[in-house]
């Protein structure tokens, strides 16, 4: 299977792309005046094909915030048959390749971040770094993927070509997964999934790093125990506004084999080589 990358800026491809996002989101899509528009103003859009057809796509136009230009990634869809394959990995370091060439050091976006699959590539695979929680960041939302929880968001930023992203791999090499450092606890119920649970013991925050899991299978969990779903949206709500307010930003991830959840590692943001 080959997958061709390109920016896409013609009517055509903007019209293919729009049909994409549909079928993704289950919802209207974003008007082609408005994406061609962006596509000629600044932004960068990326389209993934396969044997000519767009199986998947990156959408982001230039956003500006204390002084700084950047550019805000705003969505990414892939086509449910090529999902798990690296596309997006793909189209995100596409994005960056072209970022850099328009001039752009910063990408900025935002995630449900109790998704795992997203927080895995933004995060582990990128090298994305996150000190910021916005609470129902876009109200309730009516499309298949977000329905019926709210919709907090982790505000990520991707900074690239910085002493971070080069320095990481050996910054986080000895990192090992160790129960005190856990900051919310949990434990699988009679059906094999995780509940969250609130640590009885008081959290010692001169360790250098923090744990807080999330669920692997957040939007199966969505679809079969909404209310599980949502104590997880609001405990780990409470616990990331909280570490963030103090400092600690999420710059790493986690895994145990076996288990069905997955684990942020929160580090002090002033201690990163950024």
């Amino acid at each position: 299977m080959r997958i061709s990358l390109q920016k896409i800026d013609t009517i055509e491809q903007l019209e293919e792309m729009a049909q994409l996002e549909a079928e993704v989101w289950g919802t209207s899509p974003i008007p082609t005046h408005q994406t061609l528009t962006v596509a000629k103003n600044g932004g960068i859009i990326i389209g993934a094909f396969i044997d000519g057809k767009m199986v998947g796509f990156v959408y982001s136009f230039p956003g500006y915030q204390d002084g700084e230009t950047y550019l805000c990634s705003h969505m990414l869809g892939i086509a449910e048959p090529f999902r798990d394959q690296g596309i997006g990995y793909m189209l995100k370091m596409k994005q960056a390749q072209e970022a850099i060439k328009q001039g752009y050091r910063t990408i900025r976006w935002t995630y449900d971040p109790l998704q795992s699959r997203n927080g895995y590539l933004n995060i582990a695979k990128l090298g994305a770094i996150c000190s910021q929680y916005i609470e129902n960041c876009y109200g309730e939302m009516d499309d298949a993927l977000n329905k019926h929880l709210p919709s907090d968001r982790f505000i990520v930023e991707w900074l690239l070509g910085s002493r971070y992203l080069q320095e990481r791999d050996r910054f986080f090499s000895r990192l090992k997964w160790s129960p005190e450092k856990m900051v919310l606890d949990w434990k699988q119920n009679n059906t094999g999934d995780p509940e969250a649970i609130w640590k009885e013991e008081p959290i010692h925050h001169d360790y250098p790093f923090l744990l807080v899991p999330i669920p692997l299978q957040f939007q199966r969990l969505k679809e079969t125990d909404h209310e599980l779903a949502l104590d997880w949206r609001y405990k780990t709500r409470d616990v990331f506004v909280r570490l963030f307010r103090e400092g600690w930003a999420v710059a790493h991830i986690l895994r145990k084999d076996g288990e069905p959840v997955l684990y942020y590692v929160c580090v002090k943001r002033n201690e990163l080589p950024l």
